[in-house]
């Protein structure tokens, strides 16, 4: 399956962060459900905003289906269209449309994966079950400035990633126990070392990071990205 970027519907056009981040969420939640072979984020990006057939896209990918959607958000309601498309006969296997308070935003995120679970015939086991229903932060607030950390960093230059760690630093400030900041930090604080950006000194930003991704694991020993936040700074700075 893959999920191609979720169009951006909103009147304000800052608000592209958020359908990014619904995009990369989705894509975060289906790839733990083992049975399913999930498309990675970098692959599918390529594809916002350009006018291509689901078909030729899916052959690109080689997918046999894919999941598209938009996503409407005015102040504190959220509106979220997902499709479920077989790529070979252009039908609808799944569609649903959600009009929610923001503070539902994770209950829809659990609920899209378990609808495609079960419209893909993919069985869940209950420690999967578990870790898709589980939430990263109960805090909406948070969560949104985590968005826009991610959004901005996803861009590698260094006022982006300046931009980045303000938010995920406001993110903290909300909820103190986001493990998923504290690696997104960690992740800012690399590539500054990494590129060398003139912010700090390559020693000082790596040990940062490697500190920021270390707190992540501390909070939540499980969590993916924290792994791989400290996995880059022992394979690109400590050459472990």
């Amino acid at each position: 399956i893959a999920v191609l970027p979720f169009k951006n519907l909103s009147d304000d056009k800052e608000n592209e962060y958020f359908s990014d981040g619904m995009t990369e969420d989705i894509i975060t939640h289906l790839s733990k459900i083992a049975a399913l072979k999930v498309i990675s984020r970098t692959s599918v990006m390529q594809y916002k905003n350009k006018e291509k057939s689901l078909r030729d896209i899916a052959k690109e990918l080689g997918v046999a289906t894919v999941l598209e959607g938009s996503v409407r958000r005015s102040s504190n309601q959220v509106r979220i269209v997902a499709q479920l498309i077989d790529a070979t006969t252009d039908e609808h296997l799944w569609a649903e449309t959600y009009d929610k308070e923001l503070t539902q935003i994770f209950a829809i995120q659990t609920d899209v994966a378990h609808r495609i679970a079960e419209a893909l015939e993919a069985k869940l086991t209950p420690s999967e079950k578990g870790v898709i229903e589980k939430k990263s932060t109960s805090n909406v607030d948070a969560y949104n400035l985590y968005l826009e950390g991610k959004y901005h960093w996803n861009k590698f230059t260094k006022e982006e990633l300046k931009q980045a760690i303000s938010f995920y630093n406001e993110a903290i400030e909300k909820d103190p126990r986001y493990a998923l900041a504290f690696a997104g930090l960690s992740d800012c604080y690399a590539l500054i070392g990494f590129f060398n950006y003139d912010i700090l000194p390559a020693h000082e930003a790596m040990s940062m990071a490697k500190s920021f991704a270390l707190k992540a694991l501390e909070i939540d020993n499980n969590l993916a990205e924290a792994h791989a936040s400290l996995g880059y700074v022992l394979r690109t700075y400590e050459w472990d």
